[in-house]
């Protein structure tokens, strides 16, 4: 009787042995998967800052819910592609720009006079 409870005990045994590695399988491939989403996250992060993604925001990231993740991955992935420039830099040559606070404050005068007047 001892024998066939060793027996049962065995099978038992193997058949949590299997379902761990099921489980440590299914673990990894899910951390594999959210590895590569993350990644592409990431190179999306760097297509619109010109910047790597910081490994502190990584690791937050790799902790965060699915549904967050795949959110900032729809957000990033629609808004990366289209950064537009809001303007190019100042120069100093424009024609007419003051040089020193009397002339601004005399264009300023004019500018309000025919304004008024017209």
């Amino acid at each position: 009787m001892s024998l066939s409870l060793v027996k049962v005990a065995a099978v038992l045994e193997a058949a949590a042995d299997h379902f761990d590695a099921l489980e440590r399988d299914q673990a990894s491939s899910v951390r594999a998967e959210r590895q590569a989403q993350i990644d592409t996250l990431a190179g999306k992060y760097a297509e619109a800052t010109g910047e790597e993604m910081p490994a502190p925001m990584r690791r937050k990231l790799a902790d965060s819910d699915r549904d967050v993740v795949e959110l900032i991955a729809s957000m990033a992935t629609k808004q990366a592609g289209a950064i537009e420039a809001l303007g190019g830099p100042s120069t100093r040559t424009d024609p007419g720009a003051p040089r020193t606070v009397k002339e601004a404050a005399e264009q300023a005068d004019d500018r309000f006079l025919s304004w008024v007047t017209s």
